[in-house]
């Protein structure tokens, strides 16, 4: 079974524009904390989109390990809703888009047919 991914597409508020670095950083580290220390099978990175994209200012990747229960992803999100991350609101969410990681080990045969 193939990792489980969910790109969460985040836009900031003016709460969030209004911290400095340190305190902006001082939220991620809290909501990296409440995943790592709850949700052992998931994991959270990521990525300032502000200066390369109109609608969505932040992307976090959420992987969740193979063979894990998404209610792991479930639990970790309604956590950060009572935090400051989503409940001050610091971010809007604009999309969640869930994947699963391509297997080559899955694609070879589909590769070898198409030759």
């Amino acid at each position: 079974m193939s990792q489980r991914t969910f790109f969460m597409l985040l836009k900031a508020t003016t709460h969030w524009r209004s911290l400095d670095t340190d305190a902006q950083r001082a939220v991620f580290d809290q909501a990296l904390m409440t995943v790592f220390n709850g949700y052992p099978e998931l994991r959270m990175r990521r990525f300032n989109a502000g200066a390369f994209h109109g609608r969505c200012s932040h992307v976090v990747v959420w992987e969740l390990s193979c063979g894990a229960d998404v209610w792991q992803y479930e639990a970790a999100i309604d956590a950060l809703h009572a935090q400051a991350f989503f409940a001050t609101p610091l971010f809007e969410i604009i999309d969640v888009i869930p994947a699963v990681e391509d297997d080559e080990d899955e694609l070879l045969p589909i590769l070898a047919f198409a030759a």
